[in-house]
């Protein structure tokens, strides 16, 4: 079972941090490691690099893109995907979006990539990767 968190990043910091990737996750992984003390200092450090979701957008693009599929159930900000091959839970909070899945590429990435300068971390398997990155990558897979 994979878990990503998916985060908002700024422009400024897209664009200084776009191919340095891993400086970028080790600063998110640092941030969701402190400890209470240092909770105000992680809190604006992670105010300058990341922007919050507007999740009545969020949840309503997902609704609008999964509202006829019957393996699909949406209740407040949790968005449920289970088709017998793919078990996905999603839910949106305001700094991040949180998604538990069996699977390595999750079907609700695909509307998640409409939105600009998304940062995927998996803290639990050190796997970080901007969306845009994976999402055009698997799109030229299937059309080759």
């Amino acid at each position: 079972m994979r878990v990503y968190y998916l985060f908002k990043i700024n422009d400024s910091f897209s664009n200084l941090y776009y191919n340095k990737t891993f400086y970028l996750y080790k600063m998110l992984e640092q941030i969701s490691l402190s400890s209470k003390n240092d909770f105000i200092i992680s809190y604006r450090l992670f105010e300058q690099m990341a922007l919050p979701y507007n999740k009545t957008e969020v949840n309503s693009n997902l609704y609008k893109n999964f509202a006829f599929n019957e393996n699909y159930t949406k209740i407040l900000n949790k968005h449920i995907l289970d088709d017998g091959v793919e078990k996905t839970k999603l839910t949106v909070y305001n700094t991040y979006i949180k998604i538990k899945s069996n699977k390595n590429i999750s079907s609700f990435f695909n509307v998640l990539s409409n939105e600009q300068n998304i940062f995927v971390c998996d803290f639990n398997n050190k796997d970080y990767f901007w969306l845009d990155k994976v999402i055009n990558k698997n799109y030229n897979k299937i059309i080759s």
